[in-house]
């Protein structure tokens, strides 16, 4: 592998050099806006223990579904890991064994789309046809966000939302999807802010004072996700260039030599990933066959920072030392939270191997004691008889910030639909010669760049 990656790196070098005659940098895609001035960020608690929520009532021999729409098949199975599967069982086993939610047991229904768009829809109206029709829908990508937007309104069925597109968060406003991690505008401003107010602790050697920002990401909705008008804008009041988006197709086979040459040609000397899992890998590597990984700060959204990008790289995992992750949530190395525990005890009793330890499995898990806060508050405000989507969202609602198990939270307060704090972590090297993603930057509360409602 190491041969390989030689001469790999020679050979891309050299084409380096003859397609890198001077181009003219192209303009800033940042907003026509006036800059502001720029703050520093405010630090942010971390994730909320869980509030103890005692059953008013009992509804022993009550059941109720959990409907769940992911890629288990295809091309892009592998992104969310044999954990998405067991994470959601093992919890609500767990629950189920401990009385169950005010009596009533919990099963779980999950549905394969392939990550496909006309499919993410076909699943979605064969659960909204069911009867009694769901509370709640989870799912797993952008394009289910995008498509499903407007018609969990009109089903009043609340989809939980790992895809994080800022305008199916917010457009309609006060709508039905609620997001577990910050939108991904919020995300991308708030690595802008912390490479802003670090520049001279992370800057590569020889690096001036101006930070030009070059994006790669994913061909689809959730690859332009970060680069939102509201987000350029942010970029162009701290005095940061941000080059037009390098689209990546999504395919592991996929060379971005083109891509980042264009980024590097252009002066970028930070390089944000609006991508995934092998996604993640070729721009490492690339970077690094390129001669440029340390000539750069490389920074990723937060499902690019994960297990799968060290279980890839194998032997060759010290290659992602250095790069940065936006972090909204608890980590397997948080061994003093409660939630993070109580998962890390289950993994150990199923004997998952140790690279199953993603954050696939652990918000997961730790989302089900969420989803099971929240339907006690809704039975004790209608009872069982009583639920509804609507009242599933009141509830969220009600409590206005949802600790999932303590490990990450839903923000719902007002019209709230995505939580807005999140730490920056970085890959590094530990003593033992694995690498981990360590905290650089605690919770901080992210730039709030919702779109305006249409």
């Amino acid at each position: 592998m190491k041969k390989n990656l030689l001469a790999t790196c020679i050979l891309l070098f050299s084409m380096l050099a003859a397609a890198c005659s001077p181009v003219p940098a192209e303009e800033s895609m940042a907003a026509e806006e006036e800059p502001g001035e720029a703050m520093p960020a405010e630090a942010a608690a971390p994730p909320e223990e869980p509030m103890e929520f005692a059953c008013e009532n009992s509804y022993e021999g009550e059941s109720l579904v959990i409907y769940q729409q992911a890629g288990l098949t295809g091309p892009l199975a592998t992104l969310l890991g044999t954990g998405f599967i067991s994470a959601t069982q093992d919890a609500i086993d767990q629950i189920n064994a401990e009385g169950g939610v005010c009596g009533v047991m919990l099963s779980v229904r999950m549905e394969d789309t392939q990550y496909v768009l006309e499919q993410e829809v076909q699943v979605y109206e064969q659960f909204r046809a069911e009867t009694p029709k769901p509370l709640f829908i989870t799912t797993a990508n952008s394009a289910a966000t995008v498509a499903l937007k407007d018609r969990v309104v009109e089903d009043e069925i609340v989809n939980l939302a790992t895809g994080v597109h800022s305008h199916s968060i917010y457009n309609p406003p006060d709508g039905y999807t609620v997001g577990i991690v910050p939108i991904y505008s919020d995300q991308f401003a708030g690595f802008l802010q912390f490479v802003h107010d670090n520049w001279d602790e992370v800057k590569p050697e020889g690096a001036g004072d101006a930070i030009t920002v070059g994006v790669i990401g994913w061909a689809n909705a959730f690859g332009a996700g970060a680069t939102t008008p509201e987000s350029l804008a942010f970029a162009d009041s701290l005095g940061i260039t941000v080059l037009p988006l390098e689209e990546q197709p999504i395919d592991p086979a996929t060379d971005v030599t083109g891509q980042l040459q264009n980024l590097l040609v252009n002066g970028a000397n930070v390089i944000y990933m609006q991508a995934i899992s092998f996604s993640i890998v070729q721009t490492i590597s690339t970077l690094h066959a390129l001669g440029f990984y340390d000539q750069v700060v490389l920074g990723s959204v937060n499902w690019g920072m994960n297990r799968d990008v060290l279980n890839i790289l194998g032997a060759n995992a010290p290659l992602a030392a250095g790069y940065y992750g936006v972090f909204p949530y608890l980590w397997w190395t948080d061994t003093d939270a409660p939630g993070v525990q109580r998962a890390l005890e289950t993994f150990a009793a199923k004997g998952y191997p140790e690279s199953d330890k993603a954050f696939t499995y652990l918000l997961l898990y730790s989302a089900m004691y969420g989803i099971a806060d929240v339907l006690t508050v809704a039975m004790n405000n209608v009872g069982f008889d009583g639920l509804t989507g609507a009242e599933f969202l009141k509830a969220m609602q009600q409590m206005g910030t949802v600790s999932a198990a303590g490990v990450f939270e839903m923000n719902v307060e007002g019209s709230n639909r995505a939580p807005n704090k999140a730490q920056i972590r970085q890959a590094q090297i530990m003593p033992d010669g694995s690498v981990d993603f360590v905290v650089v930057q605690d919770f901080v509360t992210l730039p709030d760049l919702r779109p305006a409602s249409e």
